[in-house]
């Protein structure tokens, strides 16, 4: 009986059909391409056009918060029009925008630009989830694919860096180019991968409430809501490893700063590539949110090695990387186990995309970031990150004990 409740067999695999391979295969296409390029946009927008700080925070900022909004839309149209017509609008962007990075000779043809590369996130990544969860019955089989699409992207994150490095650390521009050109073909992939005639059936809509009536049901779920702030926190954490490490190295190490910065990727992709399934493993039978407090606290801890190392100190950096990457492997994964397990079929798309209302957190974290390492100095960035953690680890301590008192009262929360 254990071993069929074990995530690892691979009859749970087995039953992965086409469309869900559809997604891994375009989640490791797009992202490889993706973390071959992204990496270096802080590093020529500072050293070819001088952008600061704050402007470069800003542009992040502001396209973290139109794909939160859009995610809101997306992940309900999912629901209602389907998962492959979200998709493929998404991809479609995706394309124009990457590729338009590629070709921009202008600070405001970059910010335009990047506002796009955050319009389309949501748009592919909620409904993406939630044709996993469409396709397959079992919980442990949705948690398995779910962690598989996790790994998948930090395969992409360990390939992408080595080949941005290898093929063209002296034209960046050229990847996006390339980056651009993947998401046609995943794009080609979402025609004719999701939704397949003969082995899809659409979901019954005639339950599914009005966008405003679906976000109150959305709304009144209070174990949601209280993920949902710790998550904003966690992912403004996570975001100035992605946004204000890069412009401190940048800052006192111009002549190393693009490989220090890549390999700081790496390490962090390399790191969950190597550990997401032995960590899984030994942590299989700790509950969700026990699980996820453990990543927390890790990340808590690599903000003490943030504060303590020197901007020159490569070794220090990668050290205190190699942490928050074990908790970013540990927590990460399990939230949107936790969101499938809230949320009902018929509003999956609309729970996935109000998740991604936490991704709010990454435009907050590059703003707030900017403006403290212009006006004040990163020691006291890692302090607020270092507060911002015990305070998350304390909001999913009060939304276990809601869950706890849910069952108690066997009032089951939006099932």
């Amino acid at each position: 009986m254990e071993a069929e409740q074990s995530l690892f067999q691979w009859q749970r695999v087995k039953r992965f059909n086409f469309s869900i391979w559809t997604v891994l295969v375009g989640v490791l296409v797009t992202r490889t391409s993706y973390f071959m390029a992204w990496p270096f946009l802080i590093v020529f927008l500072y050293q070819d056009y001088s952008v600061s700080a704050v402007d470069v925070g800003a542009m992040l900022a502001i396209s973290a918060l139109i794909a939160s909004i859009t995610g809101l839309y997306s992940g309900y149209l999912s629901d209602k029009f389907g998962r492959k017509l979200v998709m493929a609008v998404g991809s479609t962007i995706a394309a124009g925008a990457f590729s338009g990075i590629g070709l921009a000779t202008e600070v405001w043809q970059f910010y335009l630009l990047v506002v796009l590369a955050g319009l389309m996130r949501p748009m592919i990544e909620a409904p993406s989830k939630a044709v996993i969860s469409d396709n397959l019955a079992d919980v442990k089989d949705r948690e398995l694919a779910l962690n598989i699409r996790y790994f998948v992207i930090n395969l992409g994150g360990a390939i992408g860096p080595l080949l941005g490095v290898t093929l063209a650390l002296a034209k960046p521009q050229l990847l996006f180019l390339a980056t651009g050109a993947a998401f046609v073909v995943y794009l080609l992939l979402i025609l004719v991968g999701i939704e397949r005639k003969g082995s899809y059936t659409r979901p019954d809509t005639s339950n599914l409430p009005n966008f405003r009536a679906a976000m109150r049901v959305i709304a009144q779920d209070r174990i949601f809501l209280l993920l949902l702030i710790a998550n904003f926190l966690m992912m403004f954490i996570y975001a100035q490893l992605e946004s204000s490490i890069p412009q401190v190295i940048v800052r006192e190490s111009p002549e190393n700063a693009a490989k220090i910065i890549a390999s700081l990727v790496l390490v962090n992709t390399l790191t969950i590539v190597v550990f997401q399934f032995p960590m899984l493993k030994w942590l299989e039978k700790v509950p969700l949110f026990t699980r996820t407090r453990i990543g927390m606290s890790l990340m808590a801890l690599a903000q003490v090695g943030f504060i303590f190392t020197p901007a020159d100190y490569p070794i220090g950096w990668a050290l205190a990387c190699f942490v928050i990457s074990l908790g970013e492997v540990i927590a990460f994964p399990t939230l949107n186990v936790q969101i499938d397990r809230l949320a009902p079929p018929h509003l999956r798309g609309s729970y996935f995309g109000a998740a991604a209302l936490y991704s709010l957190g990454f435009a907050a974290g590059p703003w707030i970031g900017g403006l403290m390492i212009e006006h004040f100095s990163a020691y006291w960035l890692f302090i607020l990150c270092l507060l911002v953690s015990l305070v998350m680890i304390w909001l999913y301590w009060r939304a276990e004990g809601s869950t706890d008192e849910d069952d108690k009262q066997q009032e089951p929360v939006f099932r």
